[in-house]
Formats: structure tokens, C-alpha cells, sequence
């Protein structure tokens, strides 16, 4: 049996199994974090051993990530979601090409009004000119035809809630109609990660970047952990942990990524939802915050627009639709957009912590073309004249 064929198994199994408790763990996990296990199982009055048990479970059977989210706004770092259309014939290229500028945080090959790829990077705030400069680089280079690129506020984690999960059934529930009805009543403020800042500040040095790394790939890690792989006594990191990256506000939240579903009967989206009205995109977002299916959201800067990545069983796709069609007719919704994520070309990194010298971000403009135009020369493609 095939790697792939276990990791589909081994979904399949723990999601016929998945109960009430272990959805309010997971809820605890996204409002307390991976770091207070003890906490969690003291308000759902449970043992802290059956909490970490299955929590361990769902990560053994790779349905369960935890990773720390960086709040990059105070960190001098601009967020941008782009879409590239592909010259066809030329995919593959244009991911390896997309790689040369190396501020990228999240690449996936991508599939529908952009057939191309997609990715997330977060660029130094003085050199996102030289970023647009290099995404143009990939229509100049031939290997790109269009593209679209959204400046976004930093990603609100959309945290797991136990709503419209089913103890009945042992799995969520779609409630679409519920949902639009929602939309226009919902009341609240937005989170400050979909309000647009007025700066990008630097309130973060090197360590604090290497800590935040660390925390990317595992969010659990314990500090004791983080000392020695960095080889920094315990006491400096703790206070560069309390000090700096919790004070600061250095972290948007804990990411609790589930895979509610078998990914092979799922689809990942990103979509673009374009509002008439900042009260309409503030409703629209509020609204999703406590449904099953957005992972993460930002707001796109200047734009009364989200943009929202999505995870869906194929058969809810269409109701979703649906469900948009029906927010359209009523004025909550002016248009939306969206792309496929091939989950099995999907490629992640942490912050770009390499490029953090002293107390600043280096973005080499023009390394990275040249970067650039040596992977066009591997690659051997013709320059258009």
C-alpha cells in the first residue's frame, strides 16, 4: 500500500471517529493555543492525559497541524496574495520561477481563472514596488500570461468552533440557508488582523524572528525545546517569548488546521469576495467565524474585499455556490472569484528569517532577478523579442 493510499486510510478512519470532545478540543486549542493543554482539560473538566491523547491521536494521523501565526504587520512585512496564469505548457517553470524571489511563505500549483499557480509572501513594506516589479518579470520572462496580485492585512485564523458539528452525527453539518440569513443581521466588531494598519513597524529582532519560526513548524514546541535547537540559554528566550513577541503582540493566534475531511473527497479554495459597502464585508466576515469551513481570512488593502481560504467536501461545493448566488441577489455580496489548490503541489516555509540582518529586513531587488532570469536560462526558455 502506497504512502498515499495509508495517509487516505488512516483519514477516513479517524474521521468516521471524531466526537463531541474531541471538537471542543480542538475549540480550546484555537482559543487558549497548543501551549495549555492543562488549561483546556481543566474548563472541559476532563483529565489532562485524555486531552493530550487526543491531541497527540489527530497529529499521529495527520489531520491536525498546529502552528503559530505571526502578526507580520509588526514585523515590517506587507502580506500579498497573488494568482499567476501560466503560459501552458510552462507550470512547472512558473513555480520555479516564483521560488527565485524566496520571501514566499505558501506556493501551490492552482487551477481555474488563474490555471497557473498561487502563492502568500510577506515583503519588506519599502520594497513592495520591487515585488510587483518581479511578478511583471514573469509575463516579461514568457512564462506567465496574467496575474492578480492582493495586498492583504495579516490572515485571521478562523478558530474551530463546535457549531454546526453534529454529536448525532459525529461530523459537521452545512446549514446554508442558516448562513445567508446571518449575513445580514450579524452585529460585532472585526478583529485588528482585518483592520487595515496604518504602518508596517519593526518591533521584532533577530531572535524573535527564530523563536517565531520555530513556533511555525510546531506550535507546541516548548521554549526548553527552542533553546537548544538555537543553542540560547532558557532564561533569554523566555523573556524574549514574554517580553517581546507576547507584549509586542508579535502572534496573531495559534493556527489549528483540521482536515474535517478526507482530502481526497475535499477541495482547498482561495476566494476573493468584493463587497459594496465596508459594513456588508464586515458582516460577511463576521459571519463565517464560526463555521466549519474558512480556514484563514484577510482583508485586501484599499478594497472593501476579503480574501478567504476555504475547505470544502466536494459535495458542499455546489450549495456553497449556491449559497453566494442567493448573498448576490439580496445586495450582501457583490462578486466573488476563486481558484483550486492542487493539495498535493502545495509547498510552505516559515518566515524568511535568512533575510533578517541586524535590525532589517534585506531585499535584494536585483539578486532576485537575476535569480529570476538564471531559472528562465535552466530552464531554456526563449525570451520574447
Amino acid at each position: 500500500m502506497s504512502n498515499i493510499d495509508i495517509r487516505v486510510r488512516d483519514a477516513f478512519s479517524v474521521w468516521e471517529k471524531i466526537d463531541d470532545l474531541d471538537v471542543r478540543i480542538l475549540e480550546g486549542l484555537s482559543v487558549l493555543g497548543p501551549r495549555n493543554l492543562t488549561l483546556i482539560a481543566k474548563h472541559l473538566k476532563v483529565p489532562t492525559t485524555t486531552v493530550r491523547y487526543r491531541v497527540q491521536r489527530m497529529l499521529s494521523k495527520s489531520i491536525l497541524f498546529l502552528h503559530l501565526n505571526p502578526y507580520h504587520t509588526f514585523m515590517g512585512l506587507k502580506k500579498a496574495v497573488v494568482f499567476v496564469e501560466a503560459v501552458q505548457g510552462f507550470e512547472d517553470v512558473l513555480v520555479d520561477c516564483l521560488r527565485a524571489n524566496n520571501f514566499w511563505i505558501f506556493l501551490c500549483r492552482m487551477y481555474g481563472p488563474y490555471e497557473g499557480c498561487g502563492g502568500i509572501w510577506t515583503i519588506p513594506k519599502e520594497n513592495a514596488n520591487d515585488f510587483e516589479s518581479f511578478i511583471q518579470g514573469l509575463v516579461d520572462g514568457g512564462v506567465a500570461k496574467s496575474y492578480n496580485i492582493n495586498w492583504s492585512t495579516c490572515f485571521e485564523g478562523v478558530p474551530i468552533r463546535t457549531r454546526w458539528f453534529s454529536i448525532e452525527n459525529g461530523n459537521w453539518t452545512f446549514n446554508w440557508d442558516e448562513w445567508t440569513k446571518e449575513v445580514k443581521i450579524t452585529e460585532g466588531e472585526l478583529p485588528k488582523t482585518l483592520i487595515e494598519p496604518r504602518d508596517w513597524p519593526m518591533k521584532v529582532d533577530h531572535l524573535d524572528i527564530l523563536i517565531i519560526k520555530e513556533l511555525e513548524k510546531d506550535g507546541k514546541k516548548t521554549l526548553t525545546d527552542i533553546s537548544k535547537t538555537l543553542d540560547v540559554s532558557l532564561e533569554t528566550v523566555k523573556y524574549h517569548f514574554r517580553e517581546h513577541i507576547s507584549k509586542r503582540g508579535l502572534i496573531e493566534g495559534y493556527q489549528v488546521e483540521i482536515y474535517r475531511f478526507p482530502s481526497l473527497v475535499s477541495e482547498y479554495l482561495f476566494f476573493k469576495f468584493e463587497f459594496d459597502s465596508h459594513e456588508q464585508m464586515k458582516r460577511f466576515a463576521l459571519s463565517i467565524h464560526d463555521k466549519p469551513f474558512p480556514i484563514f481570512m484577510g482583508k485586501v488593502l484599499g478594497e472593501d474585499a476579503l480574501i478567504i481560504q476555504v475547505y470544502l467536501p466536494k459535495w458542499e461545493f455546489r450549495k456553497f455556490i449556491k449559497a453566494l448566488s442567493t448573498l448576490i441577489k439580496k445586495g450582501l455580496l457583490k462578486r466573488y472569484m476563486y481558484v483550486i489548490e492542487d493539495s498535493f503541489q502545495v509547498w510552505r516555509q516559515t518566515i524568511p528569517y535568512e533575510y533578517h540582518k541586524g535590525d532589517e529586513w534585506v531585499y535584494d531587488a536585483e539578486l532576485i532577478r537575476q535569480g529570476l532570469l538564471e531559472t528562465l536560462e535552466k530552464w531554456d526558455v526563449k525570451q520574447p523579442s
